[in-house]
C-alpha cells in the first residue's frame, strides 16, 4: 500500500544560498534553485529592492544591504509558508476532534 501525505512537508529554503546575476549595468537579479528570488536595482544613487512577487520593499545605501534585504524577504516568505501549514494541520485536527466529539454525543 502506498502512502500519499495529506500536505507535503514543507521544505527549508534559507538552506541553499541565492545566486546573484547581473544581467545589464546597475541590476542585479536573485534567484535560488532556479526560482526568481528579487532584483536590486541602482537609480538615483541608491539600491531599490524588490521581491519575488514584484513588490518594492526597501531602499538600500549599499548593494550588500540591499542583497541582504532580498535574502531576509526570502526567509520571511518561507517561515509564512511553514505557518500556513501549521495553521492547516491545527484546523484538520480541531475538525476531526469535533467529528469524533459529535460522533460520541449522538451514540450516548
Amino acid at each position: 500500500m502506498t502512502t500519499i501525505p495529506f500536505l507535503a512537508r514543507p521544505t527549508d529554503d534559507s538552506a541553499e544560498p541565492l545566486t546573484w546575476l547581473s544581467p545589464e549595468a546597475k541590476l542585479w537579479v536573485a534567484s535560488r534553485d532556479g526560482d526568481f528570488a528579487g532584483f536590486v536595482e541602482f537609480t538615483d544613487g541608491h539600491y531599490s529592492v524588490t521581491d519575488a512577487r514584484g513588490a518594492t520593499i526597501a531602499s538600500c545605501g549599499t548593494l550588500s544591504q540591499a542583497q541582504d534585504t532580498v535574502e531576509l524577504s526570502m526567509r520571511r516568505a518561507s517561515t509564512l509558508r511553514t505557518l500556513a501549514y501549521v495553521a492547516v494541520g491545527t484546523g484538520a485536527v480541531a475538525v476531526s476532534a469535533l467529528a469524533i466529539g459529535l460522533g460520541m454525543i449522538n451514540l450516548g
